[in-house]
């Protein structure tokens, strides 16, 4: 007997998706919630052996985050509706997915087929479409895969092979590259040295240390930043006018 729960804020599809799943034979659902939110503290207190979750933009990646970090994880079957913003993404990324439309019986086999999600996969689902930004930063901690507002991060900071992410709520290592998030986050993020970009909104503005040297302060940290020659007028310029009322 697979033991399932179905979460998703979506009445319409939420019905029908439990609906299809009370007529599959040799299933049993433990919950039907209303947001995804609640489908991981409810797998903590009942662990399930599936999570049908309705996911219609990036705001609900923290769910699939978190079942991922369970122990056991459950399988999860993504679902959402046609004109769903996230659509484009999961087709990008090879995810398999239902839709409200979806026949029973390709209903009862991509449950059957769904498994946990891995960090590939999440990787993937939370890739950017076409022109658009994320809105989180994928990170590994100690206690699994963590997302990270990109509204929060002060700053990213390369050293070696990794990327130091400081943000609201600390600092975590991620596995990017400092040119790609430049190209992706280039509108939010001031390039001020070869290893490190700024939150253009957490910039503070700049300091000589001890050697003459130009460091940039940043919000909320102790630790002024290096400012490279070749990048302090665009760095000068960038205060001023941010600094110029209206």
């Amino acid at each position: 007997m697979m033991k399932i729960v179905i979460a998703c804020e979506q009445a319409a599809l939420r019905e029908r998706l439990a609906r299809l799943a009370a007529n599959r034979t040799g299933c049993r659902i433990a919950g039907v919630f209303e947001t995804p939110a609640e489908a991981p503290a409810s797998h903590r207190r009942d662990p399930v052996d599936a999570v049908v979750l309705g996911v219609r933009d990036a705001r609900h990646l923290a769910a699939a985050v978190a079942l991922a970090n369970a122990t056991p994880a459950p399988a999860i079957l993504l679902a959402c509706e046609m004109t769903d913003p996230i659509v484009p993404q999961l087709e990008a990324s090879g995810i398999d997915y239902v839709l409200d439309s979806v026949h029973p019986a390709r209903f009862e086999a991509a449950l059957e087929a769904a498994r946990p999600l891995s960090a590939g996969q999440i990787i993937r689902l939370q890739a950017p479409g076409a022109g658009d930004e994320r809105r989180h930063i994928l990170c590994r901690r100690r206690n699994g895969l963590s997302l990270i507002p990109v509204d929060d991060v002060r700053c990213f900071v390369a050293d070696h092979k990794y990327v130091s992410v400081q943000h609201d709520a600390g600092e975590d290592l991620i596995e990017e590259s400092l040119c790609g998030l430049e190209a992706e986050f280039g509108q939010r993020f001031l390039r001020v040295h070869r290893n490190a970009l700024v939150a253009r909104d957490a910039l503070r503005g700049l300091e000589k240390d001890l050697d003459g040297r130009t460091r940039a302060r940043v919000d909320g940290s102790d630790d002024p930043l290096p400012v490279s020659r070749r990048r302090l007028p665009t760095v000068r310029r960038w205060i001023r006018s941010a600094a110029a009322p209206g």
